[in-house]
């Protein structure tokens, strides 16, 4: 379980579609109960990213809610805008954090297992970029069919992560930060809709491909 003591690592989101000026109105709406968030700063990625944006909250229970919501929306000049919760990008160096533990949620969707993922914050080791510097925990949540070949790739998954193969500490080519928790070269669905764009669903090759990066990494 990630440490409550020090704050959240950064929430990365993506709109639709590219609004003006918005940077603004997202700190508004996920400081609004109809976020589930609370005290945040919100600073644009880049210019390389221009629909992308990194939130910052002071309470860990403030990104946890927002988690836990799912699905979040504005509307901005008579439309609705969708906003993505956005995993992080695979690392430069191929390294491991201290992880905590991955289990299949009791609750299950009608198509889809829910995966909730979470590394424990603590300090670089040897191994790492740069051992004594410390780094934030995460939470990450991820999705599967709950069919026969998705329970199975769980169980790849499980192996993965109790060997510490799914997340790494290095370098976000999203938001450009340093010695932080990235995925790990094996990849995650995020969202249950959207398809490969959106780190979504329907994605009928990701199963096989997902099985191939884990037996890549010695487990099948």
């Amino acid at each position: 379980m990630a440490s409550s003591l020090c704050p959240p690592s950064p929430l990365l989101v993506r709109l639709s579609e590219t609004v003006p000026r918005v940077h603004r109105r997202l700190e508004i709406y996920f400081q609004s109960r109809a976020s589930g968030g609370g005290e945040c700063t919100v600073r644009p990625v880049g210019h390389s990213a221009p629909d992308t944006f990194q939130v910052e909250f002071r309470e860990r229970a403030a990104k946890e809610g927002v988690l836990k919501k799912g699905k979040h929306e504005m509307f901005i000049d008579n439309k609705t805008v969708t906003i993505f919760l956005e995993p992080t990008e695979n690392p430069v160096e191929n390294t491991r954090p201290r992880i905590s533990s991955l289990t299949q949620s009791g609750e299950k969707h009608p198509v889809e297992g829910h995966i909730p993922n979470s590394g424990d914050s603590c300090v670089q080791k040897k191994q790492h970029p740069n051992p004594g510097k410390t780094y934030s925990g995460i939470e990450r949540t991820a999705y599967l069919p709950n069919n026969e070949e998705g329970r199975e790739v769980l169980t790849l998954l499980q192996r993965a992560f109790d060997q510490k193969l799914i997340f790494t500490v290095g370098h976000s080519r999203v938001t450009g930060a340093s010695d932080v928790i990235t995925w790990n070269d094996i990849h995650h669905k995020t969202c249950r809709y959207g398809g490969p764009e959106r780190y979504g669903y329907p994605d009928p090759a990701y199963l096989k491909r997902v099985k191939a990066e884990l037996k890549a990494k010695g487990i099948e």
